[in-house]
This record gives structure tokens, C-alpha cells and sequence, in this order.
């Protein structure tokens, strides 16, 4: 530091002369000649531009005589930082709180100035006249117009005003510009944002443009004197908007933008809500199919082959949808080279990708095939030769098992009506439905065989039923029908050896 506070000196210093000698080399040469009687600060000088003189010949890697420094590292000049210890970071400061304190300033005046022309906005459009003079009268009630006689230049453009370049006021602001510098609001668009939620019905007395703000044009000066001869004259025409100027357009529309943008759903969110659709319906699909697919596979007939494969070929369509879908989810956002998917978001499409593999490979893959149609036709005949043996095995049982009970008669001296009465089990199980449906259309087969009109009955709540696509009740009720032929078939080969002895 000079004397006296002046400017700061910098060089190579003698810190006892003050004198700039531009090399370490010169300056260490100086202070052991004219500064010999301070040892300690010597030393200490021949310490530092020895530990200099080391980095600056290790990182030339020459060594040159000793006292002496080749021609390479006498070119440095000025500060190096090699010359120095590293020094530890000094005192930080954040301006976070600055930076918050001057945004919520700047977002607050935008919020307040958005809120004050919406409030404006509100009051004219409510009970708008339709007439043009009381409109204008209407519009400067609610905002004061700014005098157009102190208003000479389009503080916009910079224009000055003239027979073909006149004066306009903003009904929001009350601003003077000029009709290249003002745009229309749409009555309509005006009201949808004032009143987001509630939908305008449209009135066509007031509304005409549909586009939300549109340059005003004029073609000459002629048409804008006839139409303020017109309003003289008692013909009156209705402005489809609202005249503002650009400042009051741009906050509406940047309010406008940014509730849309909040309404608005992300790509990826539609895309996994549909996935989840798709997922959903797979879910619902596939008990049903597993069932449909083993009674097939056994030859009963209770499900039809043709339900059955439209609904595996829904199921197929559901995976190939799965599929495709979390693909596109996956690479979603990639084309995007400068601001591709990273981070959590990155991780979230991987992991919605993998779900959806995982869901098909424990879901999907292991589906049991449906037969053919000869396949399943072969199927229906073996058990109908399974259901015939068993029925003749049965018969059979009976058969011994009546003569057995008819011989213990004979030895307890019954009479074969007792018999009949007490130890014929006529089996006429009751049918069971769910509680959730009954047949639509109730029919009733009369027949002197109470067995026989029960079995029509069966039949008739089994077709019902398909219909109604009750599959428990259907499985159920062919049951009870099988158990009911049988029984009616072993009372008929009773009635015939009974007939026959």
C-alpha cells in the first residue's frame, strides 16, 4: 500500500524499500545485498523462492546450476500460483434469501396486477350493454380512460397519432395507443376467464369471433369516418371484443397458460392410467378363461368352444396392448437429445416397463391352450361314454342293492307297498341358485312323470341362464340335472324288473 492510502502496488516488492524489481531472481539478489542484516527475513525469502524454484524446474523437468534459473522460468512474470501454498476458502455467503425476496416481489406484482385487470374485466362484462355509446359509457365507468389530448406519441410503437393513425384506450387499463398497437378480446374467451368453471352459454347477440384476440384492422380513413356517420345516424354496430393493448393480453393469456398447464396431465400419466386399463381388464379376464379352458379340456359342455377363443383372443390383444404400451413408455422422451429422461424420472419409466414385463410373463405366458374343434368333439364323446358307464355301474348297484332289500321284506313278512313307500328314495334335489338371479322367463312343463317335469324344468333355467352368463349357476344346475337322470333311470329299470317278475 502506498503512502498516504493511495492506489495498491503490485510487482515483485522489496517489503522494505517498496521497489519493483519485476523478477523473483532480481529481487532476491537485492534483498541479499541491501537488506543482508535482517536474517530472519532473509531466511524466510530463501525458503519461498527455493520451493518456487523447485515446482518451476520440476514441472520444466531441467535442473539447471545451482543459484541459477534457466531462460524458460525467468519469462515467468507476475502472480503464480505455483509460488504460493494452496490457501484455505475464505468466508461464503448465499443469496438465496436475496434471490427469494426479489422473486416473491416480482411474482406478487405479477399476481396482483393479473388479479386487478381479472376484476375489471368482471365488472365490464356484466350487464354489458349492447348499445355501442352506452358500452363506451359502461367500459369508462368502470376504468377511467387516460385524456388523449396529453397522450401525442403510441407509447408502443412511438408513432405519432394523425387522421389515419388514431387514438385508442385500453378497457383494462385505460391506456392511449394506437390500432396497430391494440388487439380484441373475445367476449366469449372474456368470460371463460373471469368465470373458468362455470361454461358460458353462447349468446349470439354479443359474440361473433371465436379466436381469443385478433388485430383490429382498418382499410382506409373513409371507413372509419362512415362508421361514426353510422353511429350518428342510428345504425349501431356490435364490437365482437373487447379493445386492449398488449401489456393487459399478455397477462391474461400467461395466466391462462399457466392454469392450463396445471390442469394439464403429463404424457407418461395418461399412458400409465391406460396401462393400468389394460392390466385391469387381464386381471378380470383370466379366471374365467382358466375356467372356461379346464371344463373344455374335460368334454363337459357347460362353456362354448367359441366363447372360449374370442375371449383368449381378447386376452392376446390385452398383452400385445401391455406390451407395446410400456414400451413407448420406456423410450418416452429419448428423441429428445438435449433434455433426455434422467434421474428419478429415468428410473420411473424403467420400473413401469418392468412391472408390465413381469405382470405378463407370471400372467400371460402360463395360460392353458384350448383344444381343437375335433379335439374337443372327441373330448365330449369320451365323457359321454364315461357318464354312460358310470350310469350303467350304477344301475347295476341298485340292482343288487333293491334285490337285497326285497329279500330282507320277504323274510320280515312287509308287503312290497310298505316297501315302496318307506325304502324308495326318489332323489329330487332341489335346485340351488344364487341369490343374485333367478330365470327371467318362468315355465313350467306339465307331465304325469313329477321327474320328468323336473327335469324340463332344469332344462329350461339351464338355457336361461347361459344366456345370463351366470357360469355358477350353470355348473350347478347341469349337476343337479345329471344326479336327477340317474335317479330317474334307476326307478325306470326298477319298474321294469318289477314289471317283469
Amino acid at each position: 500500500m502506498a503512502e498516504g492510502g493511495g492506489s495498491v502496488l503490485e510487482g515483485f516488492l522489496c517489503p522494505v524499500c517498496k521497489a519493483d524489481f519485476g523478477t523473483a531472481v532480481k529481487l532476491l539478489s537485492h534483498f541479499e545485498k541491501e537488506h543482508n542484516e535482517d536474517k530472519d527475513v532473509l531466511q524466510a525469502f530463501k525458503d519461498l523462492f527455493g520451493k518456487a524454484k523447485k515446482k518451476i524446474l520440476k514441472s520444466d523437468g531441467v535442473y539447471g546450476n545451482e543459484g541459477e534459473i534457466q531462460a524458460s522460468s525467468r519469462k515467468v512474470m507476475g502472480y503464480s500460483p505455483s509460488l504460493y501454498e494452496p490457501q484455505p476458502i475464505g468466508a461464503v455467503r448465499s443469496h438465496s434469501q436475496q434471490f427469494s425476496a426479489v422473486r416473491s416481489q416480482h411474482l406478487e406484482h405479477y399476481t396482483v396486477e393479473t388479479n386487478k385487470l381479472l376484476i375489471r374485466l368482471d365488472k365490464i362484462l356484466k350487464d354489458l350493454p349492447s348499445d355501442p355509446l352506452k358500452r363506451k359509457a359502461h367500459e369508462q365507468e368502470v376504468v377511467p380512460w387516460v385524456d388523449e389530448k396529453m397522450v401525442r406519441l403510441c407509447p408502443s410503437c412511438s408513432r405519432s397519432f394523425h387522421l389515419t393513425r388514431r387514438k385508442h384506450h385500453c378497457r383494462l387499463c385505460g391506456f392511449v395507443m394506437c390500432n396497430d398497437c391494440s388487439y380484441s378480446l373475445a367476449l366469449d374467451t372474456a368470460r371463460k376467464m373471469t368465470s373458468p368453471i362455470s361454461q358460458v352459454e353462447p349468446q349470439t347477440e354479443l359474440q361473433g369471433s371465436s379466436l381469443p384476440s385478433q388485430k383490429l384492422k382498418r382499410s382506409n380513413s373513409n371507413s372509419s369516418l362512415n362508421s361514426v356517420l353510422s353511429l350518428v345516424e342510428g345504425v349501431h354496430q356490435i364490437d365482437t371484443g373487447l379493445r386492449v393493448c398488449k401489456e393487459c393480453l399478455h397477462l391474461l393469456e400467461s395466466r391462462e397458460a399457466l392454469r392450463e398447464s396445471r390442469a394439464a396431465r403429463p404424457i407418461l400419466i395418461q399412458f400409465y392410467e391406460r396401462l393400468r386399463t389394460y392390466m385391469q381388464d387381464a386381471n378380470q379376464f383370466l379366471p374365467t378363461y382358466i375356467k372356461m379352458c379346464n371344463s373344455i379340456s374335460c368334454g363337459e359342455s357347460t362353456y362354448q368352444l367359441k366363447e372360449a377363443q374370442a375371449l383368449w383372443a381378447k386376452l392376446l390383444r390385452l398383452a400385445e396392448n401391455i406390451d407395446s404400451l410400456s414400451k413407448k413408455i420406456l423410450v418416452l422422451g429419448s428423441a429428445d437429445t438435449e433434455n433426455p429422461p434422467r434421474g428419478r424420472a429415468l428410473q420411473l419409466q424403467q420400473q413401469i416397463r418392468a412391472a408390465a414385463t413381469a405382470f405378463l410373463r407370471n400372467e400371460m405366458l402360463g395360460l392353458p391352450t384350448l383344444p381343437t374343434e375335433a379335439k374337443y368333439l372327441e373330448m365330449q364323446e369320451q365323457r359321454r361314454q364315461e357318464l354312460k358307464a358310470r350310469i350303467q355301474q350304477e344301475q347295476l348297484e341298485a340292482q343288487a342293492s333293491l334285490q337285497l332289500q326285497k329279500q330282507k321284506v320277504r323274510e320280515k313278512g312287509r308287503d312290497k307297498q310298505t316297501f315302496d313307500r318307506n325304502h324308495v328314495n326318489v332323489h329330487q334335489d332341489t335346485v340351488l341358485l344364487d341369490s343374485g338371479w333367478t330365470p327371467e322367463k318362468a315355465r313350467l312343463f306339465n307331465s304325469d312323470d313329477p321327474m320328468v317335469q323336473q327335469m324340463n324344468n332344469l332344462k329350461h333355467y339351464i338355457k336361461e341362464a347361459k344366456l345370463a352368463q351366470r357360469v355358477d349357476e350353470v355348473e350347478a344346475l347341469e349337476r343337479n340335472l345329471e344326479e336327477l337322470q340317474e335317479e330317474y333311470w334307476r326307478q325306470q329299470e326298477q319298474k321294469r324288473q318289477e314289471t317283469a317278475s
